[in-house]
């Protein structure tokens, strides 16, 4: 049985640095699971269209132009750096292309996403006791890490603080009426996250992210980033 790839073979495979039979894994592995599978293709496109802007025959601006309009908003899987030997005009035009499709979130949602995914992990482990008690005042008074108010039917599984580079964040995990696994995390820091919560796909789950003030918040879980986007509009408007 041909091993399951891993996320840097992955990488690998995008950048052309795979040997023929760890392709083949990551082809086979791509096959069986076809969201995977057009995200990297979409990566695979935005590699080329930054090499073909990097080639002197094609106007640069009428490149960046076409390239922008139709990545706009998309962020690529995989962060790579730019082509080398590119010409001046070629690399430039390169670069604020990659400037425009590698625009997303900031960079604390990353801590979001992990620390959920560590929350879930917590839970299927038995010699990893979950801490479900929330206080919310105790928080903000030791963290200065402000909240939203939960709905009544959302019961609170796990409360862990993580390390970032900003400071302590704070994890929420909730599991709501319907059964959903859900996590809520929240930095004290001013980052360029809009007001209004905004959603994107990162693998297996779902986060969108947004800002109060001095605060970031994140709602992490499974369900499509329509209905994640939903549910953190609704949180953001309530606040204890």
């Amino acid at each position: 049985m041909t091993e399951e790839p891993t996320d840097l073979e992955i990488h690998a495979y995008i950048d052309g640095e795979l040997d023929t039979g760890r392709c083949f894994a990551v082809e086979t592995h791509l096959s069986r699971h076809p969201v995977l599978a057009a995200r990297v293709m979409g990566d695979l496109s935005i590699r080329s269209a930054l090499g073909l802007l990097t080639r002197d025959t094609a106007p640069a601006a009428h490149g960046l132009k076409v390239l922008a309009a139709h990545l706009r908003g998309r962020r690529p899987l995989w962060r790579r750096a730019l082509p080398l030997g590119a010409s001046t005009a070629g690399l430039a035009a390169a670069a604020l292309a990659f400037f425009v499709v590698t625009e997303g979130p900031p960079g604390y949602v990353n801590y979001a996403v992990a620390s959920h995914r560590i929350a879930m992990m917590r839970a299927h482990m038995a010699s990893q006791e979950e801490t479900p008690h929330f206080d919310s005042q105790e928080i903000a008074l030791r963290t200065r890490i402000a909240m939203p108010k939960f709905p009544r039917d959302w019961a609170v599984t796990d409360v862990q603080l993580f390390p970032t580079a900003k400071g302590p964040g704070l994890l929420v995990a909730v599991k709501t009426q319907e059964g959903q696994k859900l996590s809520i995390f929240a930095v004290r820091e001013k980052t360029d996250a809009p007001e209004r919560p905004d959603a994107i796909r990162e693998g297996e789950q779902s986060v969108a992210y947004w800002r109060r003030g001095e605060m970031s918040y994140a709602l992490t879980g499974e369900e499509e980033p329509g209905a994640i986007d939903a549910t953190a509009e609704a949180l953001a408007r309530h606040w204890s």
